[in-house]
């Protein structure tokens, strides 16, 4: 369940990610996020403010739909590179904030991709379990040719964890 979630989310964030300047025709798109400041369990980065880019209407509907569960998320750009945001949101920073360890997937660059390449992104993925909830959290890193900023989309899901047959109530299927 945890890989399916990171996958969805993750893919639903690439494509957010590419649809954002539409969000200037969508009248009525929303702020830039559900969450006015980004979780307690999310070390916030030095130097990254609050981005005015909203999150188009559309993409947040289908992340709703495809994700089945509560989705949040906030916009934020840095002036560092996404190499500096991976190095930041290291598995061992990101475990002492309560994630977990063994699901949790960490930062990876896009491979193929060079920083000079345009479109070139960056994921992390960490999840966890909160009571009877999984909750993932995707940080995508998209860098800007021109201005060099890294506009940093975090989203966060909570899920229903799926019952596990013969296990204990709140039993995941990798225990």
């Amino acid at each position: 369940m945890k890989v399916r979630l990171g996958i969805a989310l993750s893919v639903v964030l690439l494509v957010a990610a590419t649809a954002c300047s539409l969000t200037s025709l969508i009248p009525g798109a929303g702020s830039s996020g559900t969450v006015s400041a980004l979780w307690s369990d999310v070390p916030p980065l030095d130097g990254a403010t609050r981005d005015s880019i909203e999150m188009p209407l559309p993409v947040r509907l289908a992340m709703q739909a495809m994700l089945k569960g509560q989705v949040e998320f906030i916009i934020y750009s840095t002036t560092k590179t996404p190499q500096e945001v991976r190095d930041f949101y290291t598995k061992d920073r990101m475990v002492a904030a309560g994630w977990d360890a063994d699901s949790s997937g960490g930062c990876e660059a896009q491979t193929g991709q060079t920083q000079s390449q345009s479109g070139a992104q960056d994921m992390c993925f960490f999840s966890k379990t909160e009571g009877t909830k999984e909750v993932g959290l995707v940080i995508l890193m998209v860098q800007d040719d021109k201005t060099k900023n890294t506009q940093l989309f975090y989203a966060r899901v909570y899920a229903e964890q799926t019952p596990v047959p013969g296990k204990p109530s709140g039993a995941t299927p990798s225990q």
